[in-house]
């Protein structure tokens, strides 16, 4: 790979592609929410000492009132985010406007087109009604726009494939790519932006071995380790198969942003057949562990920091009457980890349904513990005060595709013949949906993005917030 204006990055041995500041997508427009000054007793207090006391607060909805009190405060929670926000318990409750908007891609790889120098497929970016604040223009645009690119054309046809706790992860393609070059994958932070980590690729040996097209990704960052780590901290884990002499088989492996490398692979415990891993969903983190949802079931992979082993472990959960595009895993605010798939009552027109099917483990910190809880949840789903409803006989052509743990933020479309196509958006916190475009069935990757808390608070420096936190 061609080496222009790169720099190593703090947290992993590989190449960080800078960013030009001046075309920063969130760029923060200001807004006079905030009072000219504090008054009071803590007027006089020195910016060291106030800082203090908001890392002491109860909660983080606590600090959020306090940022939106006056100008010096918000500039204060927002100057000393990085600080502040570790030193806050779990939120306890899901934060919807942490939820910026999503990413998606219209066309497949590779393109079409036989032109020796096709038109970039960047992935495009729609914000939220919430996300809509921190962008310039009118919420949609590509991520050349959103300042995802140093200039070198480095993102041209990538595709995002993987989004928690504010990091985005990308697969980096090009029009020339070789098998030999591997899976190459970048990671940022769109909110934060200064530079973008490139990961070195992952290259498969041996004999009758294919380049990786399709597999599942599970981010992990600090925020997930007891006690938390650094913020530069990362794990990216792929399941994805490879075929050795002997055949094929399932397996795992890990990239580590503290060793700067790819761990070896480790085989699964579950073997997927080849043409259903691209139908892996998104994972969720709780406790350290990425959890899939398969067809055999629901796959638990804990990874061990000192030896980079691999602890697996299958939790017994049906998962075998719902489809590729109907089974999601969540997280609630008080760390239940549950699947989620959608239904409908009554028939041929029947309003949708959210089922919501509980893991329980009774050994919190033993994952092999878990079970089946019967208690399930049903969320009727609501737009604009009504019911949705839906043709049931095209109920196949709803998707599944994101859920955002912060936000409580789960990601759907809906098919033609389903009397309502689009793209939609979930708010678990109030069983309310959003339309956010009126097409979405056809695309070949969408993939939402919520900002860490960290970005939130940064965001209070220019009064750009909201006051319904």
């Amino acid at each position: 790979m061609e080496q222009r204006d790169l720099r190593r990055s703090a947290a992993a041995a590989a190449p960080s592609y800078p960013i030009k500041k001046e075309s920063h997508c969130f760029s923060k427009r200001k807004k006079d929410h905030h009072h000219q000054v504090s008054g009071g007793i803590t007027a006089s207090m020195p910016d060291d000492v106030l800082a203090d006391i908001f890392t002491r607060l109860r909660d983080m909805a606590t600090v959020v009132r306090c940022a939106a009190t006056c100008r010096r405060w918000g500039h204060l929670v927002a100057t000393r985010a990085a600080v502040i926000s570790p030193c806050m318990p779990p939120l306890g409750r899901f934060f919807p406007s942490l939820a910026v908007g999503l990413f998606h891609q219209e066309n497949d790889w590779p393109p079409t087109t036989r032109t020796r120098d096709p038109p970039s497929q960047r992935p495009c970016f729609i914000a939220t009604a919430s996300g809509t604040r921190f962008i310039r223009g009118d919420g949609q645009s590509s991520l050349a726009i959103l300042g995802l690119d140093g200039g070198d054309r480095l993102l041209d046809h990538s595709r995002p494939i993987a989004s928690r706790n504010g990091r985005l992860v990308l697969e980096l393609r090009r029009n020339q790519d070789h098998e030999s070059d591997g899976l190459r994958l970048a990671i940022c932070n769109p909110m934060m932006l200064d530079k973008i980590d490139v990961i070195p690729p992952l290259v498969l040996v041996g004999k009758n071995t294919t380049k990786i097209l399709d597999y599942g990704c599970a981010l992990l960052t600090g925020h997930d380790l007891n006690p938390p780590c650094h913020q530069d901290f990362f794990h990216i884990l792929l399941i994805y198969s490879h075929n050795h002499p002997g055949g094929q088989s399932t397996v795992l492996r890990c990239y580590s942003s503290d060793t700067g490398r790819w761990g070896p692979e480790t085989e699964s415990i579950v073997k997927i057949p080849i043409s259903k891993i691209g139908n892996i969903g998104p994972a969720v983190v709780r406790r350290g562990v990425a959890f899939w949802a398969l067809e055999q079931g629901v796959l638990g992979v804990r990874l061990d920091l000192k030896d980079h082993t691999m602890d697996m472990h299958m939790v017994p959960c049906d998962t075998s009457r719902t489809g590729p595009n109907n089974r999601l895993m969540g997280i609630s605010p008080d760390n239940r980890l549950y699947l989620m798939y959608y239904g409908y009552m009554g028939a041929p027109l029947g309003k949708l349904v959210l089922k919501l099917t509980y893991l329980e483990f009774p050994n919190e910190d033993d994952m092999q513990t878990g079970k089946i809880c019967r208690k399930c949840r049903i969320v009727l789903v609501e737009q604009m005060g009504k019911l949705m409803m839906v043709v049931t006989r095209y109920v196949r052509t709803i998707k599944l595709w994101w859920f955002g743990e912060k936000s409580g933020i789960l990601l759907f479309t809906m098919g033609e013949g389903s009397g309502q196509p689009g793209t939609y958006m979930l708010k678990l916190e109030e069983n309310a949906v959003d339309k956010l475009a009126d097409d979405g069935h056809l695309w070949k990757n969408l993939l939402g993005y919520e900002m860490d808390m960290t970005a939130y608070l940064t965001s209070f420096s220019s009064g750009i917030y909201s006051s319904n936190e």
